[in-house]
């Protein structure tokens, strides 16, 4: 007979030490960075701020763009339109008039989607580094210089920056997810110190653009992100996370936006992770960092996901089990609890969102910015 408890004890061990075991090892690891040097020659940089029906949030990127103290003579940037069918473009020229910057939109002739968009204009790149930001996304104004620093050594391919969240600050989803960054940010530091990060963040990444001319990004990749990361790691460069590099996203203003969002993401991660197994065991990164990654990503919400239904029952056997509850309405713990379970249950369930239209965003993630948001 099978014993529910002991297995229930085993997914809980197994839960524990794959958590804790990783952010130990991260958190060692991320206290190694140097600080690096201002470079006296400055990169020239290419920002690709591509752009699907962005008439609400494109007017404040470009304002917010031409604020960067990157030095506007080394800095070219491109508004990539995907067949926006609102008044994107309209507003993107007026807007750029009315700055100083060196911008242009251009209408992506390379098929529609992101993925498509990005491949195409690679090739017209002549910059030593492209750099690529969300149109719903906002730069810290120092984020350029933080980003260009690491490039001083061969080795790196990418950077990708911190995000920071702009929401209601009484809004759940702002609430669950600045707990899950708390943890996002020591894993990505100590990813980058032992070798590469297992993701990248989309709102804000950068490339050697030479390196961007020999991949491909695959077009039915929601994660287009992680997939140029995957990428370039194999090709032998490292791709690593700046702290100091922040962008500041917006939170989707509902729960089911915000879950939406998170399963499109998951949905595309879980693909990229799958498909580039050939890397598992080469370096730092396929011997810690990728293995780890499947493990918190494909077995974890498994695994918690048995823990949940076999807990009614452990209870009902051994009602002392019923004081793990109380877990939960800890302070602190009780949110980053929450929090996991929410995040895991997502990732389970993820499959009943379809990934197609790379460039669909949550409609409810594009908003302007209160007076008291501030960048």
């Amino acid at each position: 007979m099978i014993n529910l408890l002991s297995i229930w004890q085993f997914l809980l061990v197994f839960e524990i030490v794959l958590f804790s075991s990783y952010t130990l090892i991260m958190y060692m690891s991320s206290k190694k960075k140097e600080e690096l040097p201002d470079i006296d020659n400055l990169p020239t940089v290419t920002l690709i701020i591509p752009m699907y029906n962005e008439e609400k949030v494109i007017k404040e990127k470009i304002e917010n763009t031409a604020q960067l103290d990157y030095p506007h003579e080394k800095l070219q940037v491109v508004l990539l339109d995907d067949y926006s069918t609102d008044k994107s473009e309209k507003v993107s020229l007026d807007t750029i008039g009315q700055t100083s910057l060196n911008a242009t939109v251009v209408k992506n002739e390379g098929g529609k989607g992101k993925a498509r968009g990005l491949n195409w204009i690679f090739s017209s790149i002549n910059s030593g580094i492209t750099v690529i930001s969300d149109a719903d996304a906002l730069l810290k104004e120092d984020s350029l210089l933080e980003i260009t620093k690491n490039y001083v050594d061969p080795e790196i391919g990418g950077v990708t920056g911190k995000i920071i969240i702009l929401s209601d600050k009484t809004r759940m989803s702002k609430s669950h997810e600045d707990s899950y960054r708390f943890y996002f940010d020591i894993w990505r530091q100590g990813e980058s110190n032992i070798d590469s990060v297992s993701v990248c963040n989309g709102p804000l990444m950068s490339f050697r653009t030479s390196i961007l001319k020999k991949i491909k990004i695959d077009p039915n990749a929601y994660a287009d992100d992680s997939d140029m990361l995957f990428k370039i790691i194999g090709l032998g460069y490292r791709v690593i996370y700046e702290q100091k590099a922040i962008v500041y996203e917006r939170v989707p203003l509902s729960f089911k936006g915000r879950t939406i969002q998170k399963m499109k993401r998951i949905n595309g991660l879980r693909k990229v992770y799958l498909n580039n197994y050939r890397l598992i065991g080469k370096g730092g990164f396929g011997k810690v960092i990728y293995p780890y990654a499947l493990l918190t990503h494909i077995i974890s919400p498994i695994a918690v996901l048995g823990l949940v239904f076999l807990y009614p029952a452990v209870v009902f056997s051994e009602p002392l089990y019923g004081f793990f509850l109380l877990f939960f309405i800890l302070p602190k713990l009780g949110g980053i609890l929450v929090s996991f379970m929410v995040t895991q249950f997502i990732m389970n369930f993820s499959f009943l969102v379809p990934t197609s239209g790379s460039w669909e965003a949550v409609e409810d993630a594009r908003y302007s910015l209160d007076s008291n948001d501030n960048v």
